[in-house]
């Protein structure tokens, strides 16, 4: 594998392209393109970002899984073959095979337009969700601390689903909008910078990540019962 150098502007024209021409024909008429522009560019980042970011302290061991690039639509009312964005998750190595799903994971996904990145929990079981709900009532003064130390940070922002049925009006307000959610997201948003298409992508985002260790930390230790 090649060392990341950073995204091309070729990169985003494929995405853009792709987006306009999302079917079978256009993209067999260009799957060379999408290896050498997309493919192994993303590949490279992977590895790289992996490793940039176990150099930071009190990070464990993590791996990484990258979208493909045909979308599963059979669930889906769209019926797009292909995905017009590529992601790599980071998530702790111990886990096998799609577990990952299921625990917070760092991300990062680029688009045609934008790119974002972040820590985030997606399709976490309900077992889960109520044991993370219990650990926050647990100790709400330790959560909050934690809160509100992100609730300040200039970068990511809370978002994600939440359900309506679990509240707990004992809870400040500030712990009232983290208490119910059914996605955790800290996200983290950007346009075409230059960072994208430098080979110091994988260092940035591997320090900007670690502003959120802590958080990481507190959801990778829940245990569902």
């Amino acid at each position: 594998m090649t060392d990341f150098t950073g995204f091309t502007p070729e990169t985003i024209d494929f995405l853009w392209e792709l987006r306009m021409n999302n079917n079978k024909a256009w993209m067999e008429e260009n799957r060379e393109r999408y290896r050498t522009v997309l493919k192994e560019p993303f590949d490279a980042l992977s590895a790289a970002l992996t490793k940039k970011f176990l150099e930071k302290k009190n990070v464990p061991q993590m791996d990484f899984s990258i979208s493909r690039i045909n979308r599963d639509v059979r669930f889906s009312k769209d019926k797009s073959p292909y995905r017009a964005s590529r992601w790599v998750v980071l998530y702790d190595a111990a886990l096998q095979g799609t577990a990952w799903k299921e625990r917070p994971s760092f991300y990062f996904e680029l688009s045609p337009e934008s790119y974002e990145h972040g820590l985030g929990m997606w399709c976490s079981p309900s077992a889960f969700l109520a044991a993370y709900r219990r650990k926050i009532e647990s100790n709400p003064a330790a959560f909050e601390r934690m809160a509100k130390k992100i609730e300040k940070d200039p970068l990511f922002h809370l978002e994600g689903r939440a359900y309506k049925k679990f509240k707990n009006e004992t809870l400040s307000p500030l712990l009232q909008a983290w208490y119910p959610k059914k996605d955790v997201l800290l996200v983290a948003r950007g346009g075409m910078e230059d960072i994208l298409f430098s080979p110091e992508l994988p260092q940035f985002l591997a320090e900007e990540w670690s502003r959120l260790k802590n958080f990481y930390a507190f959801l990778d230790a829940i245990e569902a019962e």
